[in-house]
């Protein structure tokens, strides 16, 4: 499994920044509420992160030959650490892309920015434990691997 890209991480960013802003602003346009979504969203992804870290340190530990774990355990780790970054990413876009259309406008509703500002807050910090715990995640290379690598061609006489 590779590495999530910082530029999938930036083109999902970026995206969903754009999409929240296009749909507050249609939706305003149209006459109908603004969406926010609740405060608590931010709080539950800032602890969704730090509950990927505590289950990430093992498999970190594993890596180092500290410890032992079963491979399902640091398959799933890997899999919640990239879904995590990418979610993350896209929320973090969509609450400043919701941010910002807010910040645009004549009255502000001091509500929606504070629920904004924690979302996304929330959605940064599940960001970096997601490409955190990623990182933990990576093997050292095997003796065997080094092994097996082709040696360089020999030099010419």
């Amino acid at each position: 499994m590779t590495r999530t890209s910082a530029t999938t991480l930036i083109l999902t960013f970026v995206i969903a920044a754009a999409v929240a802003w296009m749909a507050e602003a249609l939706l305003v346009m149209n006459g109908r509420p603004a969406l926010v979504p609740p405060l608590t969203l931010g709080v539950a992804l800032a602890v969704l992160g730090g509950v990927l870290l505590l289950l990430a340190w093992p498999v970190r530990q594993a890596a180092r030959g500290k410890r032992r774990i079963d491979y399902r355990h640091a398959t799933s780790v890997l899999g919640f650490a990239k879904a995590s970054s990418i979610v993350g990413a896209l929320l973090t876009g969509g609450a400043l892309g919701a941010l910002a259309f807010f910040a645009t406008r004549a009255v502000v509703a001091g509500d929606a920015v504070l629920a904004l500002a924690v979302i996304a807050a929330g959605a940064a910090i599940e960001l970096v434990a997601g490409v955190v715990a990623e990182h933990w995640c990576v093997l050292p290379p095997d003796e065997e691997d080094d092994a097996r690598a082709p040696a360089s061609a020999p030099e010419p006489a």
